[in-house]
Parts: C-alpha cells; sequence; structure tokens
C-alpha cells in the first residue's frame, strides 16, 4: 500500500506507480484532509451478522448448537 499527503500548487498531477501494481486493479482516491464529511455522508460498514436470519428454521436451531461437536463424535467413533 502506498499513502502520500501532498500539497499540489498545479491542477495536474504525475503519478509514480510502482512495479510491483503493474497490470493490476488499483484505487485512487483523493479529498482534501481539511474539509469536514458529515456523518450523513460517511458510509457505515454493516455487519452481516443477522442478515440471513430471515432464512432461519426456528426448529433447527437447537439442534445447530452441537451439531459440530456431535458430527466430530460420529465421524471419529470408530477409530
Amino acid at each position: 500500500m502506498v499513502r502520500e499527503v501532498i500539497r499540489p500548487q498545479h491542477t495536474n498531477l504525475t503519478i509514480n506507480i510502482p512495479t510491483s501494481y503493474i497490470d493490476r486493479d488499483i484505487e485512487f482516491i483523493m479529498f482534501p484532509l481539511d474539509e469536514q464529511v458529515s456523518k450523513d455522508e460517511i458510509k457505515t460498514s454493516k455487519s452481516l451478522r443477522g442478515v440471513f436470519n430471515q432464512y432461519a428454521n426456528k426448529l433447527k436451531i437447537e439442534q445447530e448448537k452441537d451439531a459440530w461437536k456431535q458430527h466430530m463424535i460420529d465421524k471419529y467413533k470408530n477409530d
């Protein structure tokens, strides 16, 4: 990752790209550091926790609690 803070003196800017970035997708973001951004403009990342809750089978949730443990017991009980 390359991060550089500059104070441009002209409207044109030349960027030297590291060789390791050649033929790869890169993202260039430009914004003034002194600009005030309102909280409404900031995108908050949402957690995926609970996103699929609408698809959950409520009858199986209790069984899922120990499902991995039970699977391992069943898988290795003959060894």
